[in-house]
């Protein structure tokens, strides 16, 4: 029995590691940041990036401290960089591998030396000639033969990774923008995390709520990217390290972006503070959609007036669906103060009209309330104000009721109660309504009162909103069904033929021949117009009689 026992350590086959490492790029474009990143390390003042599409030939110059050593940068997982940029950016020493890989040929000339070299030959680990350079200018000149990429490319990539680059970038003479750059006229807030443009703070409707990361001045996070004016963020790099081998994206991505977004709440917090003790009460809570995005609501707790965003304010007869009827809520067109609200009167309803009926909207509409939207923090002083009328009974009663009838649409089919007026009470407030009529609701007597001031159908809105199932508005059933609930009210209320003829017939405008003229109308057994003859001797345009048979 053999005894002997074996070690074995782990080995590196380099060909193959450097092979596989081609397919851990995520974009063909990652050579770009690879090779500015490489300028601002060296201290460059400026890179400047020429390419030639007839040629595919990409050079990067810097004026940087250059390379120090030509043996460095061919070796794979040295960086070669001082202490400072080690310790502060965690350089991998894989960048200059981009840039092997996205060539066929490339040259460098430092102040170490220069190399010219097909990229396949240093890939296969061959000796590279390295030629003295004497009386080097100061430039360091990268240039590659044969890229596979195109010139839109390079030039959307080159501007996008420009944008928040500490360092000028010039792309084929034209100087790129560096708008979101620490330096480039923005006033960053130093946080925990990083440097912290805010954007949009100094009017309401420029606040933004997205947000750019920058790491090491490269763009490694986007939020959602529906707008262009956004928060600028550039994160502390000795804190924070992007993914190996290509830097485009962050490590623990969702724990940073997380803790980011708490960072960014709390600035945005400091912000508003310190706004609060500057603007007018009006002004402060114009800024209440980024208050109610950032979870700050509670810096309006003290404020004495109200953001028109949460009061609402009932404009017409309530109805159940306005995505289809018009709305009968809309928003007041300016903050409100305390005497003002408690002029009006606030109140809450949490009625669905189609399930619970209108009585309560009907209530606060009679009596000019303001509604609650629900908005505000549980802390805000308004919330001693509302009146809760869904925590009120309600009782709806009849003013000399008539009769009931049965109204069967083509939609609606519900009984309808016909009276003078009706009182709807809720604790111990009573109003009296004569014109309006009222739906009250599946979970209530589910039928309609009519008072005798309404004639038209509009209650019909409170009781459907005549979707499909495929929640689809079915136009002509809402027109056929409040046509014939028009005649069904007048059936029900015309005092004598003459009234309900009058109040049946339509609107002859459109047709001037019918002017002053007086008509003898027949109707049928199904009240059609069985005969039409103009008047003899009424009306100076008279016509020839019109039969209908």
């Amino acid at each position: 029995m053999n005894t002997e026992t074996n070690e074995v350590a782990m080995k590196v086959n380099q060909a193959n590691l450097v092979k596989s490492l081609r397919f851990s790029f995520t974009n063909k474009t990652t050579v770009l940041g690879e090779l500015i990143q490489n300028a601002r390390r060296a201290n460059a003042a400026m890179v400047v990036i020429n390419f030639c599409p007839e040629t595919k030939s990409l050079q990067v110059l810097d004026d940087g401290c250059g390379i120090e050593s030509m043996a460095t940068l061919l070796t794979v997982a040295e960086s070669g960089w001082d202490a400072d940029v080690i310790v502060n950016e965690h350089p991998f020493g894989l960048g200059f591998l981009s840039a092997l890989f996205a060539s066929r040929r490339i040259s460098v000339i430092s102040k170490s030396g220069s190399i010219d070299v097909e990229t396949d030959h240093i890939l296969a680990f061959k000796p590279v000639t390295i030629t003295p350079v004497h009386d080097w200018n100061g430039i360091t000149s990268i240039a590659l033969q044969d890229v596979d990429m195109e010139m839109g490319q390079i030039s959307t990539t080159l501007k996008r990774l420009a944008r928040g680059f500490p360092i000028p970038v010039l792309f084929n003479d034209q100087l790129l923008e560096c708008s979101c750059a620490l330096d480039g006229g923005l006033t960053f807030v130093d946080t925990e995390i990083g440097a912290i443009y805010l954007h949009g703070m100094d009017q309401p409707n420029g606040a933004q709520y997205e947000f750019d990361v920058y790491l090491q001045g490269l763009p490694i996070y986007s939020s959602h990217s529906y707008t262009s004016n956004r928060h600028i963020i550039h994160l502390d790099s000795s804190r924070f390290h992007a993914r190996l081998p290509d830097r485009d994206k962050l490590v623990d991505e969702a724990d940073v972006i997380k803790r980011i977004k708490a960072v960014l709440a709390q600035t945005i917090e400091q912000r508003f503070i310190q706004m609060k003790t500057t603007l007018s009460d009006e002004e402060f809570v114009g800024f209440y959609e980024m208050l109610r995005h950032w979870e700050l609501l509670k810096l309006l707790n003290d404020v004495p007036v109200v953001p028109p965003e949460a009061l609402r304010e009932i404009i017409a007869y309530p109805v159940c669906d306005t995505e289809v009827f018009d709305n009968f809520e809309q928003q007041p067109d300016k903050a409100m103060t305390r005497i003002e609200i408690l002029a009006r009167g606030i109140v809450s309803i949490d009625d669905d009209i189609k399930q619970d009926g209108a009585g309560r909207y009907l209530f606060a509409w009679s009596r000019d309330y303001l509604l609650y939207h629900g908005t505000l923090d549980s802390g805000h002083w308004l919330h001693s104000l509302v009146r809760h009328l869904n925590d009120e009974e309600l009782v709806i009663e009849t003013v000399n009721e008539s009769h009931q009838a049965q109204f069967q649409g083509d939609w609606c089919w519900v009984s309808v109660r016909f009276c003078d007026a009706y009182q709807i009470r809720l604790g111990q407030d009573v109003v009296e309504i004569t014109a309006d009529a009222c739906y009250q609701g599946q979970e209530n007597a589910d039928d309609i009162i009519v008072p005798k001031g309404d004639s038209s159908a509009q209650v019909l809105q409170q009781m459907a909103s005549f979707r499909s199932e495929y929640d689809e508005f079915q136009e002509s059933t809402f027109e056929s069904d409040s046509d014939a609930f028009v005649a069904f009210v007048v059936a029900n209320t015309a005092s004598d033929p003459a009234n309900a003829m009058q109040r049946l017939l339509p609107d002859f405008c459109g047709c001037p021949a019918l002017y002053g003229i007086a008509f003898l109308v027949e109707l049928d057994q199904q009240g059609k117009p069985a005969s039409v003859i103009a008047y003899p001797g009424i009306g100076s345009n008279a016509n020839p009689s019109y039969q209908h048979e």
